[in-house]
Formats: structure tokens, sequence, C-alpha cells
């Protein structure tokens, strides 16, 4: 094949003799050859993300986006795992190929001496071990003869220890694989992960990355040795030390960095969560670039799978995703139940999605009208270019041309909402990451902070002094603001703001007023106004950090003549970071305006803003230019999405670079304005990079407005890159200086308040006339106001990102707790509070999203805390708020039973809860319901992984047959999956004890699955071993047909049980489905739906069939 005259060939080296040639064209970057690559290796889509190109034999790693032609023609590359997976049990699971290829990056590794962590003299007997595993792996899985093995010994060991220890080597080799005692479960992958898990014990730092840098500090420029390592034992994430012989000082986690700007001369700004910026600056761009793209790839393999932390640093598969709102290839299990959760398997709603399998393959789960569940298809990317959909098998020159077609359909398929990937989506891409027990830790405040970085407490009135001749009185008349001394015991007279609810209104706002410090309380950053605290005795009042040089708004338009552009983006970054804050404390301010904005520092070179808590607001029709527009039908829920506040950003931006002039034009008044496209002018002398960044927050689609990180970053990136972040050395203050040397905050001030020409004004916050909004209003229906939108394709974040860790003192706890006026939100209703729950005086179980429910259950995932033991991902099934009592002995009885059994094909129970509401708590089996992992790995099941399936319940079945239980409730939604190989019976609800005559009489009317149910039970109520083989054999026909519901054909109405039981009584029955062999529906399936149920086989018999048929199957 020739090639066109600007493409050419270049060289990866993998770990095989033979490299890999793949040609490179003008707009080749390194992600696409890492995907070629990982095509050709047979490494899948979640994966290959694992992995980078290395410069050959250095440590110079390049980035995704970084252009192939960039590189001389000679260049080699090496292709090898970067990023570290915790736990080796994960990579398994995810990827055989992938483990596979980490074993012998690894194993080469050792033999080549190239293990930095490995002493030859203090490890050799642990080297000599390994050499023996790789010998006794290359008996197992290549049928080499042990005496041949052995005879080639050289290959397996150290090259090191052969040259150092080479006499004592051969006897020990010869003694330990004589001693060997070969086991039928030990193929090769167990002795792999064996030999992979002895290495991680000796070598624990593997993978670990060291950089050298330079940093400015304490006045000079001084070298420094930095090192990454996301898993360390005691520092996790960035250490740092001066010297090769100090200990390592720890930097930050993974978790704690924000963003990361880079300068084309090799110097690096990392933000980290608690806002002090440190600086880097290295040799060459490569070297800059190779430390940045590690930091950016473990955030997004840990922490956020969609977000790059720096805009230089991007991953190209990402920008294809966002533009087709896919997700990345997070599985079928994972988006059925987002579907149930986000849209209650709406029919239209749909999630696109990356096979987690095959490259260049997509899946479309859709919810329709016919069926309860999504159903599931598939979109191939074909030799040509074009896309083959399986629903219509037409050809598609493009995936949005595709959905398109199906915007409004004649056909049952109907694609009205996508459902777009969040960036706190807890999916299995996330292969770095720690498990999911480990508690987030949320921003801390900046240990810079010169005063009260503790968090708010009840102030004594006694140790506040106020400034009576300064006060001003808030419109509504509700509130008064005071200039204040507070006389704190630890950081002394500290100048304060108190916001005073009146007397006479405290019966009809406090409720309102707690809502407000109960958010705020939580907050600590330097962006943000600081909550010291509130009084409750005398006047209940917020007590707040004094700002003197008042709100922003007014000092620019004051103060216009000595601002300069750089004072205006470091303004807007303070706002950014105040606004990412908010974000990741799952807090909606509602009222981001300039004039929210109170001036904390303005110097020659330094302009640094905060922002003030919302106030009791209510909104009017002038602010119009500060509301998303899908608020319009109702402008208050803008203080209840996180979305809004985005746009409200972007509007308050303006503001500022129009230097305190606000839109009050008539057209910018206008809602049509903004729903025709239009949008507020560049203001004069704006960076255009800024204005950019305006209309990326008023996107009318919120899946595609900007996010508070990702503006966070552009507008650090932009202060960085154009004004060099304003320090005298790029680099400079890399390490935070002690508390002693920074400048002390100011205490007092002589000025007087401010006042604003508007009658906002401010200390802290403000209060504008007109009625309070009460926040306890019960929350509006989202669904029923998207119908009401004149602008399509919104998209409701919801509660995606609300989850909010309480940092109040215990004061304001119990303050909050015991107040008699009722609080909104009750601690029973959150969905943010993860509840505890005591299983006996050794253990505990913490409760997390809800996975599942059922007739009169839900089920909840959890984690089972013992002291003395990693927690343990468990299963707890509870009753719904609304259960009969009724229901309450069900589940008692379903405890009793299940606490007597014990197989491996039966979900094992793990205790029960009986306060304050009975709970059944179960092992968590990983893969979920059989109905829903049947639809969404149709493609790659087996016949032989279905009889395997068959024989699990089977067995499982003939088990609860010889404890004298009938389940009453067999379906594939009762069956979950434990592995690939692997199935159990769950959910014994509806089970029952039976008598001596073997059977149980139905004795009250109730909900039932009579789809599944014999003959027999639909006529007379009568349940036994038997017609739960009928149940079976309806199982089977799902198992079989790959999900689809069993519906009988010639049955209009198959809930109706009379007309089910007339068509099953005159000979109707399932038919034979069109994935299942012909062998086993007649031998298998068909004698299970014998009328007279004497005539069915037992489990024990069907048992026997099953093992028959994988005889003559293999």
């Amino acid at each position: 094949m020739k090639m066109s005259s600007c493409e050419r060939i270049v060289e990866v080296r993998v770990l095989t003799d033979k490299p890999i040639k793949i040609p490179v064209q003008e707009n080749t970057v390194v992600e696409d050859v890492c995907t070629e690559v990982a095509k050709i290796l047979g490494i899948g889509p979640i994966c290959r993300h694992l992995f980078s190109l290395r410069l050959r034999d250095t440590n110079t790693w390049l980035f995704p986006s970084y252009r192939m032609q960039e590189f001389r023609s000679d260049c080699v590359f090496d292709y090898r795992i970067r990023f570290k997976v915790p736990k080796l049990s994960r990579l398994k699971q995810t990827d055989l190929q992938a483990f596979n290829y980490y074993y012998h990056q690894v194993r080469k590794d050792v033999i080549n001496n190239n293990v930095d962590d490995l002493n030859i003299e203090k490890h050799k007997g642990e080297l000599l071990g390994l050499g023996v595993t790789d010998m006794y792996r290359v008996f197992i899985d290549e049928g080499v003869p042990l005496d041949q093995v052995e005879a080639d010994y050289k290959k397996y060991i150290p090259k090191a220890l052969l040259k150092n220890h080479f006499f004592f080597i051969k006897p020990k080799i010869h003694s330990s694989l004589s001693k060997i005692k070969i086991k039928k479960e030990q193929n090769g992958w167990y002795v792999k992960e064996e030999y992979l898990t002895m290495f991680d014990k000796i070598a624990p730092q593997y993978l670990t990355e060291n950089y050298t840098a330079k940093i400015f500090h304490n006045g000079s420029e001084r070298q420094v040795y930095v090192q990454v390592n996301p898993f360390h034992e005691s520092q996790p994430g960035v250490s740092y030390r001066f010297d090769p012989k100090e200990d390592w000082q720890h930097l930050c986690t993974i978790d704690d960095l924000c963003y990361i700007s880079v300068r084309k001369e090799g110097t690096v700004e990392i933000s980290r969560k608690n806002g002090i910026p440190f600086y880097f600056s290295f040799n060459s761009k490569l070297t800059m670039y190779s430390f940045v793209s590690l930091l950016d790839g473990y955030y997004r393999l840990i922490c956020k799978w969609t977000f790059n932390l720096c805009t230089d640093v991007f991953t190209p598969s990402l920008k294809v995703l966002h533009a087709l709102k896919c997700h990345g290839p997070v599985g079928g299990q994972f988006s059925y139940s987002k579907l149930e959760q986000k849209r209650n398997n709406k029919p239209g709603s749909f999630i696109l999605r990356e096979s987690e399998i095959n490259n260049d393959t997509y899946y479309l789960d859709v919810c329709t009208r016919d069926v309860s569940k999504p159903r599931t298809y598939k979109i191939e990317k074909v030799k040509n270019g074009d896309y083959l959909f399986s629903y219509d098998g037409k050809h598609y020159s493009s995936i949005s041309e595709l959905i398109s077609a199906y915007r409004k359909s004649d056909s049952s398929l109907e694609l009205l909402e996508c459902i777009p990937p969040s960036e706190y989506d807890r999916s299995r891409l996330l292969m770095c990451a720690q498990d999911d027990m480990k508690i987030h830790k949320n921003p801390v405040s900046n240990p810079e902070d010169c005063f009260v970085t503790s968090s708010p407490q009840i102030i004594n009135i006694k140790h506040l002094q106020v400034y009576k001749g300064v006060k001003k009185e808030s419109k509504s008349g509700i509130m008064d603001h005071y200039r204040s001394i507070w006389n704190n015991q630890k950081d002394g007279r500290v100048a304060a703001s108190m916001k005073v609810l009146k007397p006479e209104h405290k019966d009809t706002y406090l409720n309102e007023f707690l809502e407000l410090v109960g958010s705020w309380a939580t907050l600590q950053s330097n962006t943000v106004v600081k909550l010291f605290g509130v009084t409750l005795k005398g006047p209940v009042s917020m007590v707040t950090e004094y700002l003197n040089a008042g709100p922003f708004d007014v000092y620019l338009r004051e103060n216009k003549s000595q601002m300069k552009r750089v004072d205006l983006v470091e303004a807007g970054s303070c706002l950014a970071s105040a606004l990412w804050h908010l974000e990741e404390y799952g807090i909606t301010h509602g009222n981001i305006r300039c004039r929210k904005l109170l001036v904390s520092v303005h110097e020659e070179n330094m302009c640094l803003v905060k922002l003030c808590d919302p106030g009791l607001h209510k909104y009017t029709s002038d602010e119009v230019p500060w509301i998303a527009p899908e608020c319009y039908d109702d402008f208050k829920l803008t203080k209840k999405l996180s979305t809004a506040d985005v746009w409200a950003f972007g509007t308050t931006l303006w503001e500022i670079f129009s230097f305190g002039a606000r839109p009050y034009s008539p057209e910018y008044l206008e809602k049509e304005f903004y729903l025709y496209g239009r949008r507020l002018p560049l203001p004069a002398g704006c960076l255009i990079e800024i204005y950019n960044l305006m209309l990326e927050c008023w996107d009318c689609d919120v899946f595609r407005r900007k996010k508070p990180q990702a503006i966070m970053r552009d507008i650090k990136q932009i202060l960085y890159q154009v004004f060099n972040s304003r320090r005298t050395h790029s680099y400079a203050t890399a390490f935070p200086k002690a508390r002693g040397d920074d400048h002390a905050c100011t205490i007092e001030s002589n000025t007087s308040l401010r006042s604003d020409a508007t009658a906002e004004t401010l200390l802290a916050t403000d209060i504008p006339s007109g009625d309070l909004i009460p926040v306890s209003d019960p929350r509006p229906d989202f669904n029923a106001l998207r119908q009401r939108l004149t602008v399509e394709n919104f998209f409701w974040k919801g509660s995606d990102n609300a989850y909010s860790v309480q940092t109040l003192s215990p004061s304001i706890s119990a303050m909050l707790y015991h107040s008699e006026t009722s609080i909104s939100s009750s601690l029973d209703t959150d969905p943010n509070i993860q509840s505890i729950f005591e299983l006996d005086k050794d253990c505990n179980v913490v409760l997390q999203g809800k996975i599942g429910q059922g007739f009169y259950g839900e089920v909840f995932k959890g984690y089972l805390e013992r002291a003395d033991r990693e927690p343990q991902p468990v299963a707890v099934k509870k009753l719904k708020s609304n259960a009969l009592s009724t229901t309450r002995l069900d589940l008692e009885r379903e405890i009793a039973i299940m606490e007597n059994l014990k197989h491996r094909n039966i979900v094992e129970i793990i205790g029960a809860i009986h306060e304050p509401d009975i709970s059944l708590v179960m092992e968590f089996v990983r893969y979920g319901s059989l109905e829903t992992y049947l639809k969404v790995n149709k493609e790659t099941l087996k016949t032989e992984t279905l009889l395997k399936f068959a024989l699990d319940v089977a067995c499982g079945m003939d088990y609860l047959g010889k404890k004298n239980i009938v389940h009453r409730d067999l379906a594939a939604r009762n069956i979950l999956v434990a592995s690939e190989n692997h199935v159990k019976i769950s959910d014994f609800g509806l089970a029952r004890f039976v008598g001596q005559n073997n059977y149980y009489i139905l004795k009250t009317n109730r909900e039932l699955p009579i789809k599944w149910y014999a003959p027999e039970s639909l006529k007379d109520g009568r349940f036994s071993h038997l017609s739960d083989v009928w149940s079976y054999g309806v199982t089977l026909f799902e198992m079989f047909s790959l999900g689809e519901d069993p519906k009988l054909q010639c049955c209009t109405n198959d809930m109706d049980q009379s007309q089910l039981l007339s068509a099953l009584e005159s000979g109707s029955h399932l038919p034979c489905p069109a994935t299942c062999p012909q062998p086993i529906y007649v031998k298998l399936i068909l004698p299970c739906w014998k009328l007279e149920s004497s005539e069915r086989p037992t489990f024990s018999k069907i048992c026997e069939t099953i093992q028959k048929i994988r005889l003559t199957q293999s």
C-alpha cells in the first residue's frame, strides 16, 4: 500500500519481540497511536486509558494530544501501562489482556533490573521466588515440561541476581520446583496474579515517577525533587524534597488538585483545593508536559473521568464524547441504573455510551413504551466511516444524524432526551480510584488565612462590640446590619459584620435564616466571605468577616481609572474559585452578582474579591440577564439549580469587565433576547478569551454550559499565560510561608460603612425589600417544567453534585437539630446524608445510594464497617417509607428463611437491623440482576455461559427444595450475577416453608408476578417445588432469549390472570427463542411446562440434564 506524502511510520515497542509499526498523518496524535496499538493487542476501551507512550529508554512520557509529526522520524516509542491500578483484582476482572500486559511489563522490568525499589541483596529470596513462579506459569500456561523450563532458568531470573549469586541459584530453583504441588484451580491467570501480588509487596513504589524541577523559595531559586505516587501509604499524591538525603514532604493528594496552567518556557502553576498554588520550572517542555500529563491522567482515573486539569494537555477523545453527549465505556448496568434514577425509565430518554469491549462500537440504551426496562441497540463504525445501526440495519454518516432521524419517529423507537455524562458519575471508568467507601475530602480553607480557620460557632453576645452609629436596615425591614468587633480569644479583636434578625420577625423568618446559616457554615474557602458564627441569646444574627472596601460593583465604578485589565481577570478568577467551591459543597448560591462580591485586597500587584452569601432574595424582572433560561417559568428555580449559577457567573463577569455597569438596556431585560440566541455584547477592552468564556457560560444547553471547575481552570490559564500570575517569578511561592511571615490582617478600621447608590448595601450580605422566599417550598416538578419551556434540549443536573459534608461545630449542629422551628429537610429523607446503622456492637452498616426496588422493599448499596477489617460492600433491603404493616411481616419472614440458608448459588445473609426500621443486610453481588445483565451483554454471551447460569440456578433451587422452601418469585430479575460464570438466587420476599403436603396455599390477595406462575398456582393458589420448576422454565426462556419479556403470543393481556390461565390450559406456551439451540429448548425448557405438575422434572433431574447437554456441547 502506497503512503501519502505527509504520512510516515512510527515504531512502537511492545512486550513482544516484534515492534508494532503505525502509519501517522499530519494530525495524528499520541492517543490515536495508543488506541491503534490497543486494538492490535486486544486491550479494551476501559483499560486503554491506563497506557501511554514513552520515548524509548527514557523517563519522558507523551501526553494524549501531542502531535506525532513533531518527533523526528527515527524516534522509537515504548507502549506501557503508566497509571497504576490499586487493586489487581479490578484490573483482572475488567480486562484480561491489560492484566496480562501488566504482568509481562512487570516481569520484563524485574528481569532487566528496571525496578528502583528492588535491592538485589535485600530481596534476593523474593526475586528468586518470582522467577520460580514465572517458571511454574510457563509450565501450566504453555505446557512446557518442567525439566525443560528448569534448563532455561536464566530466562526467568533477574540478570543482576544471576551475576552476583550464580552458584546458589540453580539448586534453589530445583528444590523449589520439586516442592510445587499442582492444583486443579491453579491456572495461568492465578499464577500471574500471585506473581504480581508478591511483587507488589516488595516493590510498592512501582510506577512512581520522579522529576527534578526548580522553585523560588525563601528569596532564591532552588532545585527540588518531586515524586508522584497516588497510593503511597503515608503521603499519597505529590511529595517533594530539596535534598536526596532528606525525608519526603507531602504536598497534596491527587484529589486535592483543581487545575494546572502551563507556560511555554517550561513553568507550571498547580492549584489545589485549598487555593494555594505552587509553581515548578522544568528544564524542558517535554519534561514539563510529562509531569503535567501524569497528574492529569491520574485525576481522570481517580476523580473525574470527563475532566482534564490542563487545557494544553487534553484528551482528544473526551472532546468527541462531549460533543455527542456520549458516556465513556461505563457498561450497560451503570447506564440502566442511571436511566431509572434520573428519568424513571421515561419513554424517549436514552443514554449513548462507548462499548466497554470493542473499540469503534457504541451502544444506545433507550427507554420505550412497550417494556419497563431500557432496550439496547448497537452502533458500529464500519470501514468506510459510516455507522451501522442494529435497530434498522441502516448506515448513517454520523451518530448525530442517526439520533436526529429518531427525534420524531413513527416507529416504537423515539430518541427525545439524551442523558449526558456527569463529572460526578461514579462508574467503573475510575480504574485508579481507591474503594469508594473512602470519605471524600472537601476543600479546606486557605492555610494562609490569618484568622478564624475553625468551623463556625455559637458566639457569646458579650464578646461582640457593636458600632451603634453604623447601622443599615434592609429594605424588607427584617434585618439590621452592624459593623462590629468580635473579641475572639484565639485571634484577639477581629473586625466583623453582624446581620441581625429583628426580634419581631424571629418566629416568621427563623427557619429561612437557619437554612442560610446551615449552608454557608459548611463553606471554607479563601474566596468566600467567612462566617464566624451565630448569636442565639439576645439578637439572632450571623457574624461574618468584615471587608472594609465594600461591594465590588461600586468599587469598580468609583476607581475605574485605577483598575488594570489584569485586576479584572484576577477578580474574575476569585469568583470562579468561589463558584467551584460552592459546587464541591453541593450549594447553589442563586444570587451571584457583582454587588455580591466584596473587595478583599487591591494593591499594585493584586486584586482579590470574595463572594458573600445570597441573602434572603426575591427575584425581579430586571434580573433577567442573570437568570438562566431554564428558570424563566419560575425564577425560584435559580436557588436550586447549580447550572443557573454558571449563567449568572457569566453575566457577573460581564459586569466586572464593564467596570460595574449593569446590563439594564431595555432589550437586555427581555427573555426573548436570550431565547433567540442573542447575548450581551463584548465589553470595551475585554480580552476575547474572556468573552468566549462568558459565551460558554451562556449556553442554553446546560450540558454544554461550562462547568465550574473548567471555568476556574480556563480563567486561571489566561491569568497565568497572559499575565504570568503577577508573580515576580513565574514559579514563585511554590510552598506556603509560615503563618508568622504573613502580613497581618486588618483587625479594625475607622472607615465608616460604604453605601451603595442602589441601596444594595453591604458588609457581608444584603436583603432587598419584599417578601422572603421560603426555602422550605417543595421542590418543583422538573419534568413538568421542562415541558413548558420554549427552549429545547435543556437538561437538569439535579442532585448529581449535591453531596455536602457538614462542617458545623457541635454547638451549631445541636442548635439546628433542637431548634423549635422545623427545618425544611428531614434527616430521614435527605438523600445527601449517609445513614449509619448498628448491626451489632462491633459492626456498623453505612448506607449509600439506592440500587434497586421490589414490591415492598428498596435495595441500597452500603458498607459493613468493622474495627479490625477492611470495609465490606453489602446490599441492604429496607421497607419503603409507605409500606404496610403486613409487609413488615413479609420482610421478617424473608429474614427468617434466609438465616437458614448457606449455598454458593444463594445470596448470603449477613445480618438484620431491627431499629429504627427493619432491614436485611446481604452480600453485595457485583454485576446486578441477570435480567439487566442479559440485555447489556447479549452481544457477547455464549450458550456455554447460559448453561452454566442455568445449572447454578437449578442447584440453588434443588437446595431450597431439600430445605422445604418454595421460592414463588423465581425470575431473571431475582437472579444476581456474581461473576461472568456464576449466579445466585435472591429475593425471598414471597418464599414460604411448605408443610407435609409439600405445597403452600396462597392465603392473601396481593400483587404477584403471574407471568412466571404455573397453572395450578394461578387456578388454586397452590405453590410447590414443582410450581417453582415452571417458573424456572420461564426464567430459562428469559436467559436464552437474552432478556426478552416472557409474553405469550396468543394472550392479548398477559396481566389478566384468567386469560393467562385459559391460554396455558389450552396448551399454549412460550416459543423457542431465536437465539436458543433447539435441543436445549426441547430437552430442558419444555419439560418444565408440563400441565400436570407431577410430570415435571425435579431440580435434581434438571441438574443432570444440564450436565449432559454441556458434555454434548463441548
